[in-house]
């Protein structure tokens, strides 16, 4: 077992009750789908796979609206979780990031969400790509939702407690140590100007939009438990930051959607 594997098997049990269940992770989910249906997501696909597919929330989500879904993750710890939910009709398999290309992949859209992608650098993730691209079809959609260089909210909190040292933590290429679930992970933050270039030449990019600008990291929950009015107000300006592309790179994480040329 690789190293990040073990680590995000560290991270399945409490997965759901840190992030998916979270105040945070749910409204910062609702945003992803609010763009996917700004692009009529549903009409234009009919099947998904999935990679980092985690405990499987977007997965469940998908099969109810009727698309057919393979859903992988590097952690077999995660595909447990994921399947003992009870959730029939879903193709559910642990799938390493090097074992991509021997895949066979043929959904009309393929959809990584919430930084699974943060956790390679920027050559191995032109290498994703390049190996996407060459299973989608003309029209095929890829469905990216990552963490840039820089995140406003998370820039306020440490500012706030003056920890100067950390709000430019994200801008570099090396890996960041990023504590989940109590486990340091090795993360890398990807702009959007970058990912951009890496899939420029096979996908036209149909949308770049920002993910939780003004609501926080999910790591953050804590910090907000009591103040569920700030919260809200958040997610109200949050649906008004939605409109400007340009916050992408100031945002938790962002989406970017790009069709196959």
């Amino acid at each position: 077992m690789s190293v990040k594997k073990q680590l995000f098997d560290n991270a399945a049990a409490s997965y759901d009750t840190t992030f998916t269940k979270s105040h945070i992770g749910r409204f910062q989910r609702a945003r992803v789908y609010s763009y996917l249906s700004q692009i009529d997501f549903f009409k234009r696909v009919k099947s998904v796979f999935e990679i980092n597919c985690g405990t499987g929330a977007d997965a469940t989500y998908f099969h109810e609206n009727g698309l057919e879904v393979t859903a992988t993750d590097r952690s077999t710890k995660m595909i447990e979780a994921a399947k003992n939910k009870g959730t029939t009709g879903i193709n559910f398999f642990p799938l390493d990031f090097s074992k991509l290309a021997e895949q066979e992949i043929t959904a009309d859209a393929l959809f990584s969400n919430f930084g699974g992608l943060n956790c390679v650098p920027g050559d191995e993730l032109k290498t994703i790509a390049s190996t996407i691209s060459n299973k989608q079809q003309k029209g095929d959609l890829i469905i990216w939702v990552i963490m840039p260089r820089f995140c406003f909210m998370e820039g306020m909190y440490f500012l706030s407690r003056l920890k100067f040292g950390k709000l430019f933590r994200r801008n570099t290429a090396k890996a960041v140590a990023v504590n989940v679930d109590g486990t340091a992970v090795e993360t890398f933050y990807h702009s959007p100007r970058f990912v951009k270039r890496v899939l420029n030449d096979t996908y036209k990019i149909e949308k770049v939009k920002p993910v939780a600008f003004f609501l926080p990291p999910s790591y953050l929950e804590g910090f907000f438990k009591n103040k569920w009015f700030l919260l809200n107000f958040l997610n109200r300006l949050e649906k008004i930051a939605g409109r400007m592309s340009f916050l992408s790179g100031w945002s938790d994480h962002y989406i970017i959607i790009g069709v196959k040329k």
